[in-house]
């Protein structure tokens, strides 16, 4: 079975687990965020959903996609002040964000996977993972910068 496939019949069994009704228009995002090369906005998911299904709202891919980040399903990445985008990828790995074109690609460093959880994190209730959130220029905006 195709790892794509068995990741969504797990979306799938989680979605009933939790007593919420596994729609058409639900299994249409969850495979779009399963199949996405990268880390898709609200709107990249709505545009590619909306291909095979023209009547899917906006409204309901925002509310689909904030009800699998709040199970844990996804991972919003960047901050609410940015283009969000989300991560299906549960394997450990950190983020670059670039600040100009707002692109989120993974790395991965198993230095960061073993820095302890500092006691004042620990005091403010349970971690439950962390991801390291690089900020800075990437290099297809850098190339341009010198380009221009």
């Amino acid at each position: 079975m195709d790892d794509g496939i068995r990741m969504t019949k797990c979306y799938e069994d989680a979605l009933r687990k939790a007593g919420i009704k596994v729609t058409r228009q639900r299994l249409e995002i969850i495979r779009e965020v399963v199949h996405a090369k990268g880390h898709p906005s609200i709107g990249e998911v709505y545009d590619a959903v909306r291909i095979k299904m023209p009547s899917i709202s906006l409204d309901t891919v925002y509310r689909t996609m904030r009800t699998l980040a709040a199970m844990g399903m996804i991972h919003p990445v960047g901050s609410s002040g940015e283009r969000v985008r989300f991560d299906a990828d549960h394997t450990p790995h950190h983020h670059f964000l670039c600040s100009v074109c707002g692109e989120a690609y993974d790395f991965i460093c198993p230095e960061f996977d073993t820095i302890p959880i500092p006691e004042q994190a620990q005091a403010l209730g349970l971690v439950r993972g962390t991801r390291i959130e690089a900020r800075g220029v990437c290099k297809k905006c850098l190339e341009k910068e010198r380009e221009e």
